[in-house]
């Protein structure tokens, strides 16, 4: 089974876990390896890991009648990867199994017993892809453009290696070029032309709608299917242009249009237009008059459904008999 699950790779890189069990919380606030640090208000409580494991924990005072009475709950953040990675940054494979037994080693290193786990809610999920597409991730980076209707933006200025979602804090896309984010360290073995799509989540409805309702889902093979297909469902709604495309593959008719199409002010002004329907079909149509060399969002979910595919033949292949 592991030959298969080793050509897989899905990180889930930031989990955010809540109980309200006060033997968990009680355990956690003694935990010897652990040591108070900046909250991150008032309201809290938080610990750090002392080596410097990006592990925290967060612990929600419980007010009553103006006094502190305890805690209420404690907030969990974990990253599967970087414990895989013994906390530094690194571009290999990251396969379903070998996250389920990252978490299974953090909460046995919190001294959380297995069957505790089903009181640990997920309330914050990240978890993305990374690929390697044969065009040239910067040529795909700089044509992203939108989310459903909402722009990709550098939200830092200082980063021009990320683009994030202007959708809902709710929900973000990420992209990444992380071949270039991490050119001068090559002992992180990240290709040069390595671009990340990302999901972050911290709406329990969304998470729930992932068959994830506590970290015991996350023990589970069929959950990762769940989050290999919403991220093919969220590049779906992604707009992606391609800003060099060759142009003695399309029909000189259309030329003037794919060029519109590279400006994302064309894009605002259709979504800005009084009929709802124009933006999906002009969209539509730019994906359509792109030839299959040309198109790089199709380019990329080619990428992803080639995963999918090596996942569902894992799963047909190693069923178990009736």
């Amino acid at each position: 089974m592991q030959i298969f699950y080793s050509k897989l790779m899905i990180m889930v890189d930031l989990l955010k876990l809540r109980t309200s069990n006060h033997q968990i919380i009680n355990s956690l606030l003694l935990h010897p390896d652990f040591i108070e640090c900046k909250p991150i208000n008032n309201y809290y409580t938080s610990l750090r890991q002392i080596d410097g494991f990006k592990i925290g924990l967060h612990f929600r005072k419980a007010i009553e009648k103006g006094f502190e009475i305890g805690y209420g709950y404690v907030d969990v953040l974990i990253s599967p990867h970087y414990h895989k990675n013994n906390y530094q940054h690194n571009g290999d494979n990251f396969t379903p199994m070998e996250c389920i037994k990252s978490i299974n080693e953090i909460l046995n290193y919190l001294e959380i017993e297995e069957e505790e786990g089903k009181d640990l809610q997920v309330v914050n999920i990240e978890f993305g892809l990374n690929i390697i597409p044969n065009s040239d991730a910067r040529l795909i980076f700089d044509g992203l453009l939108l989310y459903k209707r909402s722009k990709f933006s550098i939200k830092y200025e200082d980063i021009e290696t990320f683009k994030i979602s202007e959708a809902t804090k709710y929900k973000e896309i990420k992209v990444y070029l992380k071949g270039i984010q991490f050119l001068d360290f090559p002992s992180y073995n990240i290709d040069l032309n390595t671009i990340r799509f990302e999901v972050r989540s911290k709406k329990r409805e969304f998470i729930k709608k992932l068959g994830i309702y506590t970290v015991c889902d996350l023990m589970e093979i069929k959950t990762y299917k769940n989050l290999f297909k919403e991220i093919l469902t969220e590049w779906d709604l992604v707009l992606l242009v391609n800003r060099q495309y060759d142009k003695t593959q399309i029909k000189e008719k259309y030329l003037a249009f794919l060029d519109d199409c590279n400006s994302l002010e064309y894009w605002i002004d259709l979504i800005a237009s009084k009929h709802r329907n124009t933006f999906l079909k002009t969209k539509i149509k730019y994906y359509k008059i792109l030839t299959a060399k040309n198109n790089l969002h199709t380019e990329i979910k080619a990428k992803i459904i080639d995963k999918i595919d090596i996942f569902f033949s894992m799963q047909i292949v190693h069923r178990e008999p009736a």
